[in-house]
């Protein structure tokens, strides 16, 4: 087998220990080779040589049938016993040099990275392929370091592109499942470069039915979840705004205290209607109801709430019902930084609303908060290359909020590479300022609009961004003067009641 042609998509890892009572070690592997693995990996930690040669020898045998590579996992020696078709080793193990010049020039070579140094190392040693990760949780074995989720697959990714490198091979591992393979395929990429396979351990060998298992993975690599539809349908102002009129979208929120009764006031000025909750038993309804969304707030963050939080998330994706994600205080502490992460890597949003510091947070990058607001400004046009930035990343619709508003929206078109387009929105009242609510309720006229359009987050997206603007203009002038911002308050919500009508 050349060692340029091997298929990475399903790679199977074994684990002997997984395998459910009852159940033959060898006859698992067969099994999910029948499911359609593409390459194997024998993994074994326990064996003694000799059982580890003749362990290899029967599962040798039962990849060459099928036509595809056995890789050993470390044992170099093992490998040159049964000549296999590769060599897979760790960072603690030999050296890839060292590897190559002892099994030769046409066998696999495939190493662990889990760092940007290791993977330019790699692609100095002209590995095959490297395995990325840990991308999520996993039991398997005990992780050295924090699984980095999909952020960390592009970062790596990144890494081989600044290494020319790009035709190197690559699969992930770490915690992938059925529940989040169709994710990590998604947004584990950059431009010119996604992952080759996904390697997994638990899902397949601890299994009762192997075959079915490795089935249904592949059937979720080669198709798109539901929240990924195609959503890059140009729509027009009256067009959203009567089908809003039309649906009357719900509006789950899980909110800041703070903001809740503004936010429920705003949602119904737009045309929704909303409702409070944290209730985990309730996710599920909600998010199957037609014409639904969730807005997720986090601006009164805590341990406890994100389990909440993920809950509502993984209902939310079930379904494809969209989320639009507002990570309030992102920057002002690395606690909030570090829940950034694990939000991002437990779901998909349809929307994600911040001002610049909260976006700057999401992106990756340092940017100075105080409390929840923003410290210091950017350029529009460092704003909108950001906006794009987290946009593509995530596959979403992006808003980051201030003087002038900047919508960015990475949606998929059918295509392979998503359409990636922006606005900048100009407008609004500096009184809107004053007002606790009016940023995070921003978030809930969103969802009203793209629940009721989801094939088109992100024109309706900017149709309610454009209309919040159009209302605070209104208020502000109206309460500037001799009022204040009492009266913007009810001249906010009455201006949000006429636009688009």
């Amino acid at each position: 087998m050349a060692r340029q042609s091997f298929d990475l998509s399903v790679y199977l890892v074994t684990n002997a220990e997984m395998v459910p009572e009852g159940i033959d070690f060898v006859t698992q592997v067969e099994r999910a080779i029948e499911g359609g693995v593409t390459i194997v990996q024998l993994r074994e930690k326990n064996l003694e040589t000799r059982e580890f040669i003749e362990r290899a020898r029967q599962v040798h045998k039962l990849t060459k049938k099928a036509g595809i590579p056995l890789i050993i996992n470390d044992r170099v020696d093992v490998a040159l016993a049964i000549d296999c078709e590769g060599v897979h080793v760790g960072q603690d193990d030999m050296p890839v040099p060292l590897v190559r010049k002892l099994i030769g020039p046409d066998k696999i070579i495939g190493v662990s990275t889990g760092y940007v140094d290791e993977v330019k190392q790699a692609a100095l040693d002209e590995a095959d392929y490297i395995g990325i990760g840990a991308v999520f949780a996993t039991q398997t074995k005990k992780l050295k370091k924090i699984p980095f989720g999909t952020e960390g697959i592009r970062r790596l990714l990144g890494a081989l592109k600044e290494s020319n490198a790009l035709h190197m091979k690559t699969c992930v591992i770490g915690g992938i499942n059925g529940s989040n393979i169709q994710r990590v395929n998604l947004l584990g990429r950059i431009e010119g470069k996604k992952v080759d396979g996904f390697a997994v351990v638990s899902c397949i060998m601890a299994n009762n039915d192997a075959k079915t298992a490795t089935l249904a993975l592949k059937q979720k690599i080669d198709t798109l979840p539901s929240w990924a539809t195609p959503k890059s349908t140009r729509l027009s102002g009256d067009e959203i705004d009567a089908s809003i009129g039309e649906k009357t979208p719900m509006v789950h929120h899980i909110t800041n205290d703070v903001v809740k009764n503004f936010s429920a006031n705003v949602t119904l000025a737009v045309g929704g209607s909303p409702i409070m909750s944290e209730c985990r038993e309730e996710f599920g309804e909600f998010a199957s109801i037609p014409n639904s969304a969730l807005v997720l707030n986090t601006g009164t963050l805590t341990d406890a709430k994100m389990d909440i939080y993920i809950a509502a998330i993984e209902a939310y994706n079930k379904v494809g019902t969209p989320i639009v994600y507002d990570p309030v205080g992102a920057g002002a502490s690395e606690f909030r930084r570090h829940a950034v992460r694990q939000l991002l890597n437990s779901g998909y949003f349809s929307v994600i609303k911040g001002n610049e510091g909260e976006i700057s947070a999401v992106a990756g990058l340092t940017k100075q908060m105080k409390g929840v607001d923003n410290v210091g400004s950017s350029s529009i046009d460092d704003i909108v290359e950001m906006a794009k930035k987290v946009a593509y990343d995530n596959k979403c619709v992006v808003v980051v909020t201030g003087v002038a508003d900047v919508v960015a929206g990475c949606v998929f078109s059918g295509e392979d590479e998503p359409d990636l387009e922006y606005k900048i929105i100009q407008g609004g009242h500096p009184m809107m300022g004053q007002i606790t609510g009016t940023g995070c309720s921003l978030g809930s006229a969103i969802a009203v609009s793209v629940a009721a359009n989801p094939e088109s987050p992100f024109y309706a997206t900017v149709r309610a961004v454009e209309k919040y603007k159009e209302a605070g203009k209104v208020a502000g002038t109206l309460a500037s003067g001799t009022k204040g911002p009492g009266t913007f308050v009810t001249s906010f919500l009455d201006a949000l009641a006429t636009r688009g009508q």
